[in-house]
């Protein structure tokens, strides 16, 4: 792994670069699994003030990224006191989240930070794309990850922050439309593309 001085895009794209698979923690009790796959990242979707801590150093101990989806954390309060609390109680690495203010925020607290961009329809991409670029997140999230090859060459024309595809990544023809419209990644809670990147 990259030493703490690295930026951001780099380690994001330096872990993603062999192993493209984020392994997503939706459910608590597939932590075990997720600790013995090869993901260099994990996104922990969905979790609490109480657990996060632990979850968190058993992610760490495993050599792996944690990322946090801040806005879904229960029992945090969503504005810096919360960013700070990740960054400096919890120790996470990254911070996953749709707000810019947060995005700003962590990024002084050297958090690695990714801005997640539901695309409903062209004007939530455009209005995506235009927080991006005032944001300057390390890497982009696109909500539903299939809609990437659409709409890559859209963003490109904008900006050269890296995409990552979520949502609904769930077989091989899904990942490889990610890769090949030009994501750098996909973060998935699917075990089936856990397994085939841990054959790699």
């Amino acid at each position: 792994m990259p030493g703490t001085t690295t930026s951001g895009i780099d380690r994001i794209t330096y872990c993603l670069k062999r192993k493209p698979v984020i392994a997503t923690l939706v459910h608590e009790n597939d932590l075990s699994e997720i600790l013995q796959t090869t993901s260099h990242i994990v996104c922990v979707l969905k979790a609490d003030i109480f657990t996060l801590g632990e979850t968190v150093n058993q992610i760490r101990e495993a050599g792996k990224l944690s990322f946090i989806h801040f806005d879904l954390v229960e029992g945090l309060g969503k504005d810096k006191v919360g960013v700070a609390y990740l960054a400096k109680t919890i120790g996470a690495d990254g911070i996953i989240t749709t707000k810019s203010s947060i995005i700003s925020e962590a990024h002084k607290l050297g958090l690695i930070t990714v801005q997640r961009l539901f695309t409903f329809d062209s004007v939530s991409l455009d209005n995506g794309i235009k927080l991006a670029k005032a944001s300057k997140p390390d890497a982009i999230e696109v909500l539903p990850g299939m809609v990437c090859s659409k709409i890559m060459g859209r963003i490109r024309k904008e900006t050269d922050i890296p995409v990552i595809a979520g949502g609904l990544m769930i077989d091989m023809d899904d990942l490889n439309g990610a890769i090949q419209s030009g994501a750098i990644g996909i973060s998935t809670s699917s075990k089936e593309l856990w397994r085939w990147q841990d054959q790699q």
